[in-house]
Protein backbone atom coordinates (compact mmCIF):
# COMPACT_ATOMS: atom_id res chain seq x y z
CA UNK A 1 0.00 0.00 0.00
CA UNK A 2 0.94 3.62 -0.74
CA UNK A 3 1.86 5.33 2.23
CA UNK A 4 -0.70 8.35 2.92
CA UNK A 5 1.38 11.59 3.72
CA UNK A 6 -0.93 14.05 6.25
CA UNK A 7 -1.46 17.38 4.34
CA UNK A 8 1.18 20.07 3.42
CA UNK A 9 0.92 23.67 3.74
CA UNK A 10 2.54 25.63 1.49
CA UNK A 11 0.52 28.80 1.46
CA UNK A 12 1.87 30.69 4.32
CA UNK A 13 5.63 30.87 2.34
CA UNK A 14 4.74 34.58 0.40
CA UNK A 15 2.94 35.95 3.19
CA UNK A 16 5.46 35.17 5.42
CA UNK A 17 8.04 36.32 2.90
CA UNK A 18 5.79 39.79 2.72
CA UNK A 19 6.29 40.37 6.02
CA UNK A 20 9.79 39.85 6.65
CA UNK A 21 10.82 42.56 3.64
CA UNK A 22 8.44 44.88 5.14
CA UNK A 23 10.34 44.97 8.26
CA UNK A 24 13.97 44.64 6.39
CA UNK A 25 12.30 47.82 4.83
CA UNK A 26 11.30 49.46 8.34
CA UNK A 27 14.80 48.42 9.97
CA UNK A 28 17.40 50.06 6.74
CA UNK A 29 14.39 53.38 6.97
CA UNK A 30 15.08 53.26 10.69
CA UNK A 31 19.09 52.14 10.21
CA UNK A 32 19.51 55.37 7.71
CA UNK A 33 17.35 57.91 9.37
CA UNK A 34 19.50 57.28 12.57
CA UNK A 35 22.24 58.65 10.91
CA UNK A 36 20.37 62.31 11.28
CA UNK A 37 18.96 62.18 14.43
CA UNK A 38 15.84 61.39 12.70
CA UNK A 39 14.83 57.57 13.59
CA UNK A 40 13.10 58.47 17.06
CA UNK A 41 12.42 56.19 19.40
CA UNK A 42 12.45 53.44 16.84
CA UNK A 43 15.88 52.62 17.72
CA UNK A 44 15.00 49.87 19.81
CA UNK A 45 12.24 48.81 17.78
CA UNK A 46 14.82 47.74 15.30
CA UNK A 47 16.60 45.38 17.63
CA UNK A 48 13.52 44.12 17.99
CA UNK A 49 12.84 43.53 14.23
CA UNK A 50 16.24 42.31 13.56
CA UNK A 51 15.17 38.49 15.25
CA UNK A 52 12.55 37.73 12.58
CA UNK A 53 13.31 38.77 9.18
CA UNK A 54 16.85 37.25 7.78
CA UNK A 55 16.01 34.00 9.86
CA UNK A 56 12.86 33.56 8.41
CA UNK A 57 14.16 34.57 4.57
CA UNK A 58 16.76 31.71 5.31
CA UNK A 59 14.27 28.78 7.01
CA UNK A 60 12.58 29.27 3.46
CA UNK A 61 15.72 29.27 1.30
CA UNK A 62 16.26 26.18 3.34
CA UNK A 63 12.90 24.35 2.04
CA UNK A 64 13.52 24.73 -1.37
CA UNK A 65 16.94 23.28 -1.38
CA UNK A 66 16.92 19.81 -0.34
CA UNK A 67 17.23 18.69 -4.13
CA UNK A 68 20.23 20.46 -4.64
CA UNK A 69 22.00 17.87 -2.73
CA UNK A 70 21.67 15.40 -5.02
CA UNK A 71 23.13 17.51 -7.71
CA UNK A 72 26.46 16.89 -9.00
CA UNK A 73 28.97 20.33 -8.72
CA UNK A 74 28.24 21.44 -12.54
CA UNK A 75 24.52 21.12 -11.98
CA UNK A 76 24.91 23.26 -8.13
CA UNK A 77 27.23 25.69 -10.05
CA UNK A 78 24.50 25.86 -13.02
CA UNK A 79 21.56 26.25 -11.52
CA UNK A 80 21.90 27.50 -7.89
CA UNK A 81 25.15 29.15 -7.28
CA UNK A 82 25.96 30.87 -10.37
CA UNK A 83 22.76 32.76 -10.48
CA UNK A 84 23.75 34.51 -6.93
CA UNK A 85 27.46 35.45 -7.44
CA UNK A 86 26.19 37.11 -9.92
CA UNK A 87 23.72 38.58 -8.78
CA UNK A 88 25.84 40.08 -5.68
CA UNK A 89 28.43 40.83 -7.93
CA UNK A 90 26.15 43.23 -10.08
CA UNK A 91 23.86 44.73 -7.65
CA UNK A 92 27.14 45.63 -5.71
CA UNK A 93 28.43 47.26 -8.39
CA UNK A 94 25.18 48.91 -9.55
CA UNK A 95 25.60 49.99 -5.89
CA UNK A 96 29.05 51.57 -6.03
CA UNK A 97 28.43 53.51 -9.16
CA UNK A 98 25.24 54.47 -7.78
CA UNK A 99 27.15 56.26 -4.50
CA UNK A 100 29.12 57.81 -7.23
CA UNK A 101 26.79 59.84 -8.17
CA UNK A 102 24.97 60.39 -5.02
CA UNK A 103 25.91 60.85 -1.52
CA UNK A 104 27.14 58.20 1.02
CA UNK A 105 25.87 59.55 4.70
CA UNK A 106 25.94 56.78 6.47
CA UNK A 107 28.53 56.95 9.43
CA UNK A 108 30.14 53.68 8.78
CA UNK A 109 34.31 53.16 8.61
CA UNK A 110 34.42 52.21 4.94
CA UNK A 111 32.47 53.57 2.18
CA UNK A 112 31.14 51.33 -0.70
CA UNK A 113 33.33 53.38 -3.08
CA UNK A 114 36.76 52.55 -1.36
CA UNK A 115 39.09 51.14 -4.06
CA UNK A 116 39.73 48.32 -1.31
CA UNK A 117 36.55 47.98 -0.23
CA UNK A 118 35.47 47.25 -3.87
CA UNK A 119 38.22 44.60 -4.08
CA UNK A 120 37.38 42.82 -1.20
CA UNK A 121 33.82 42.34 -1.95
CA UNK A 122 33.92 38.67 -3.48
CA UNK A 123 35.20 37.49 0.38
CA UNK A 124 34.08 40.33 2.29
CA UNK A 125 30.34 41.91 1.99
CA UNK A 126 29.53 45.30 3.61
CA UNK A 127 26.56 45.99 1.97
CA UNK A 128 23.20 45.04 2.41
CA UNK A 129 23.54 42.23 -0.64
CA UNK A 130 25.33 40.51 2.15
CA UNK A 131 22.44 38.21 2.05
CA UNK A 132 22.76 37.24 -1.47
CA UNK A 133 26.37 36.53 -1.01
CA UNK A 134 25.75 34.53 2.58
CA UNK A 135 23.09 32.25 0.74
CA UNK A 136 25.72 31.02 -2.06
CA UNK A 137 27.91 30.27 1.20
CA UNK A 138 24.65 28.19 2.91
CA UNK A 139 24.28 26.50 -1.10
CA UNK A 140 27.60 25.39 -1.33
CA UNK A 141 28.39 24.39 2.63
CA UNK A 142 25.14 22.29 2.93
CA UNK A 143 26.28 20.53 -0.75
CA UNK A 144 29.91 19.77 0.48
CA UNK A 145 28.76 18.26 4.20
CA UNK A 146 25.83 16.28 2.68
CA UNK A 147 27.42 13.15 3.90
CA UNK A 148 27.58 14.31 7.63
CA UNK A 149 25.17 13.15 9.75
CA UNK A 150 22.33 15.46 10.11
CA UNK A 151 22.57 15.84 13.80
CA UNK A 152 26.06 17.17 13.39
CA UNK A 153 25.62 19.25 11.21
CA UNK A 154 22.43 21.34 13.35
CA UNK A 155 24.54 21.20 16.52
CA UNK A 156 27.37 22.42 15.02
CA UNK A 157 25.24 24.94 13.25
CA UNK A 158 23.50 25.74 16.10
CA UNK A 159 26.98 25.73 18.55
CA UNK A 160 27.73 28.84 16.09
CA UNK A 161 24.52 30.37 15.86
CA UNK A 162 24.49 30.71 19.75
CA UNK A 163 28.39 31.88 19.90
CA UNK A 164 27.45 34.54 17.17
CA UNK A 165 24.54 35.69 18.64
CA UNK A 166 25.88 36.39 22.18
CA UNK A 167 27.97 39.47 22.18
CA UNK A 168 31.72 39.46 22.66
CA UNK A 169 32.17 35.48 21.71
CA UNK A 170 32.34 35.15 18.41
CA UNK A 171 32.38 38.63 16.18
CA UNK A 172 34.01 38.75 12.81
CA UNK A 173 33.30 42.65 12.41
CA UNK A 174 31.76 41.76 9.13
CA UNK A 175 28.02 42.05 8.35
CA UNK A 176 28.13 39.24 6.11
CA UNK A 177 29.97 36.60 8.49
CA UNK A 178 28.78 37.42 11.32
CA UNK A 179 25.16 36.96 9.80
CA UNK A 180 26.82 33.90 7.92
CA UNK A 181 27.54 32.34 11.40
CA UNK A 182 24.25 33.41 13.21
CA UNK A 183 21.80 32.11 9.99
CA UNK A 184 23.32 28.92 8.96
CA UNK A 185 21.23 26.94 11.69
CA UNK A 186 17.76 28.26 10.16
CA UNK A 187 19.18 27.06 6.34
CA UNK A 188 20.05 23.38 7.21
CA UNK A 189 17.14 23.07 9.63
CA UNK A 190 14.89 23.85 6.70
CA UNK A 191 16.78 21.75 4.26
CA UNK A 192 16.23 18.92 6.24
CA UNK A 193 13.04 18.64 7.35
CA UNK A 194 11.12 20.87 4.86
CA UNK A 195 8.07 18.55 5.11
CA UNK A 196 7.67 18.03 8.82
CA UNK A 197 7.62 22.26 8.50
CA UNK A 198 4.87 22.11 6.20
CA UNK A 199 2.95 19.50 7.72
CA UNK A 200 3.25 21.99 11.19
CA UNK A 201 1.77 24.76 9.36
CA UNK A 202 -1.34 22.53 8.69
CA UNK A 203 -1.86 22.14 11.94
CA UNK A 204 -1.17 25.59 12.97
CA UNK A 205 -4.09 27.01 15.44
CA UNK A 206 -5.09 30.09 16.96
CA UNK A 207 -4.12 29.24 20.03
CA UNK A 208 -0.64 28.39 18.68
CA UNK A 209 -0.03 31.89 17.02
CA UNK A 210 -1.29 33.49 20.43
CA UNK A 211 0.98 31.54 22.40
CA UNK A 212 3.84 32.37 20.28
CA UNK A 213 3.37 36.03 19.97
CA UNK A 214 3.58 36.13 24.16
CA UNK A 215 6.78 33.94 23.79
CA UNK A 216 8.47 36.57 21.16
CA UNK A 217 7.00 39.62 22.97
CA UNK A 218 7.97 38.27 26.11
CA UNK A 219 11.73 37.08 25.13
CA UNK A 220 11.94 40.60 23.60
CA UNK A 221 11.54 41.82 27.35
CA UNK A 222 14.17 40.32 28.62
CA UNK A 223 16.82 41.05 25.66
CA UNK A 224 15.87 44.75 24.93
CA UNK A 225 14.99 46.42 27.81
CA UNK A 226 16.47 44.33 30.60
CA UNK A 227 19.62 43.75 28.21
CA UNK A 228 19.90 39.86 28.61
CA UNK A 229 21.18 39.29 25.34
CA UNK A 230 24.18 38.18 27.19
CA UNK A 231 23.17 35.24 28.43
CA UNK A 232 24.23 32.52 25.59
CA UNK A 233 21.47 31.17 23.24
CA UNK A 234 18.58 33.72 24.32
CA UNK A 235 19.07 35.10 20.81
CA UNK A 236 19.01 32.31 18.62
CA UNK A 237 15.84 31.38 20.96
CA UNK A 238 14.43 34.33 20.51
CA UNK A 239 14.59 33.75 16.56
CA UNK A 240 13.48 30.42 16.27
CA UNK A 241 10.59 31.56 17.98
CA UNK A 242 10.19 34.54 16.04
CA UNK A 243 10.56 32.08 12.57
CA UNK A 244 7.62 29.76 14.70
CA UNK A 245 5.76 33.00 14.92
CA UNK A 246 5.95 34.30 11.42
CA UNK A 247 4.86 30.63 9.95
CA UNK A 248 1.61 30.48 12.56
CA UNK A 249 0.15 33.93 11.64
CA UNK A 250 0.85 34.21 7.86
CA UNK A 251 -0.84 30.46 8.16
CA UNK A 252 -3.63 32.18 9.87
CA UNK A 253 -3.83 35.36 7.88
CA UNK A 254 -3.00 34.57 4.25
CA UNK A 255 -6.78 33.72 3.90
CA UNK A 256 -7.77 37.26 4.66
CA UNK A 257 -8.62 39.15 1.69
CA UNK A 258 -7.39 42.45 2.24
CA UNK A 259 -3.98 41.99 3.45
CA UNK A 260 -3.41 40.49 -0.01
CA UNK A 261 -1.18 42.87 -0.33
CA UNK A 262 1.28 40.91 1.64
CA UNK A 263 1.34 37.92 -0.39
CA UNK A 264 2.40 40.48 -3.33
CA UNK A 265 5.23 41.60 -1.23
CA UNK A 266 6.35 38.13 -1.04
CA UNK A 267 6.50 37.52 -4.55
CA UNK A 268 8.36 40.64 -5.23
CA UNK A 269 10.51 39.96 -2.24
CA UNK A 270 14.07 39.46 -3.92
CA UNK A 271 13.36 42.21 -6.53
CA UNK A 272 12.38 44.98 -3.27
CA UNK A 273 15.40 43.64 -1.49
CA UNK A 274 17.97 44.78 -3.99
CA UNK A 275 16.39 47.60 -4.85
CA UNK A 276 15.00 48.99 -1.67
CA UNK A 277 18.25 50.52 -0.22
CA UNK A 278 19.16 52.69 -3.36
CA UNK A 279 15.71 54.73 -2.56
CA UNK A 280 16.21 54.73 1.00
CA UNK A 281 19.71 56.13 0.28
CA UNK A 282 17.94 58.81 -2.10
CA UNK A 283 15.98 59.79 0.56
CA UNK A 284 18.37 60.19 2.93
CA UNK A 285 20.18 62.50 0.29
CA UNK A 286 17.07 65.11 0.40
CA UNK A 287 16.35 64.97 4.28
CA UNK A 288 19.94 65.35 5.49
CA UNK A 289 20.21 69.06 4.31
CA UNK A 290 17.04 69.96 5.76
CA UNK A 291 17.31 67.50 8.90
CA UNK A 292 17.40 70.23 11.38
CA UNK A 293 13.82 71.52 10.65
CA UNK A 294 11.69 71.29 13.89
CA UNK A 295 8.95 69.82 12.46
CA UNK A 296 11.17 66.94 10.75
CA UNK A 297 12.30 66.06 14.61
CA UNK A 298 9.07 66.20 16.23
CA UNK A 299 7.66 63.77 13.24
CA UNK A 300 11.23 61.44 13.58
CA UNK A 301 8.88 58.52 15.47
CA UNK A 302 6.88 58.27 12.48
CA UNK A 303 9.36 59.20 9.91
CA UNK A 304 10.60 55.47 9.36
CA UNK A 305 7.61 54.02 9.07
CA UNK A 306 6.56 56.72 6.44
CA UNK A 307 9.91 56.13 4.32
CA UNK A 308 9.24 52.39 4.64
CA UNK A 309 5.78 52.56 3.25
CA UNK A 310 6.57 54.83 0.30
CA UNK A 311 10.22 52.60 -0.24
CA UNK A 312 8.25 49.56 -0.58
CA UNK A 313 5.64 51.02 -3.08
CA UNK A 314 7.94 52.34 -5.36
CA UNK A 315 10.27 49.46 -4.81
CA UNK A 316 7.06 47.16 -6.31
CA UNK A 317 6.58 49.61 -8.99
CA UNK A 318 10.40 49.96 -10.02
CA UNK A 319 11.11 46.50 -9.87
CA UNK A 320 7.91 45.89 -12.89
CA UNK A 321 9.75 48.71 -14.75
CA UNK A 322 13.32 47.09 -14.39
CA UNK A 323 11.66 43.30 -15.59
CA UNK A 324 12.19 44.69 -19.34
CA UNK A 325 16.01 44.20 -18.41
CA UNK A 326 16.66 40.73 -18.13
CA UNK A 327 20.25 40.88 -17.29
CA UNK A 328 19.23 42.45 -13.80
CA UNK A 329 17.43 39.59 -12.86
CA UNK A 330 19.25 36.34 -14.70
CA UNK A 331 22.69 35.81 -16.00
CA UNK A 332 23.79 36.11 -19.09
CA UNK A 333 26.16 33.43 -18.62
CA UNK A 334 23.35 30.69 -18.15
CA UNK A 335 22.75 28.68 -21.46
CA UNK A 336 19.11 28.33 -20.53
CA UNK A 337 17.64 31.85 -19.36
CA UNK A 338 14.33 31.50 -17.24
CA UNK A 339 12.92 35.46 -17.92
CA UNK A 340 12.24 36.61 -14.24
CA UNK A 341 8.84 38.36 -15.77
CA UNK A 342 7.23 35.15 -16.32
CA UNK A 343 8.92 33.49 -13.08
CA UNK A 344 8.59 35.74 -10.89
CA UNK A 345 12.59 34.79 -8.95
CA UNK A 346 11.67 34.47 -4.88
CA UNK A 347 14.02 35.49 -2.24
CA UNK A 348 14.15 31.35 -1.51
CA UNK A 349 16.09 28.70 -2.33
CA UNK A 350 15.84 28.41 -5.55
CA UNK A 351 15.39 31.37 -6.99
CA UNK A 352 15.44 29.76 -10.59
Amino acid sequence: MTEIRPPENREWINFAKGAAIILVVVYHSSLFLNDVDLAGSTTRLRVVLSYFPMPMFFFIAGLTSRRMLTWSFRDLWRRRLLILVYLYLLWSLLQVLFYLVVPYLRLTDTTPTDLLTIALLPVWPTSSNWFIWALAIFTLLAWLLREVPVRVQIGVAGLLAVLATTPNMLDFDNVGWDRVAANFFFFVVAVYFPHTAYRLAARVRVWHAAALVVAYFGLAVLLVPLHLSRVPGLVLIESVVAVAMGVALATLLVRVKWLNFMNVLGQFSLQIYLVHLFLVASALALVAPIAELPWLESAANVLPFALAAIVLVLSVYLSKFLHRFPFLWVSPFRKRQTPIVSRRVRLQGDPL
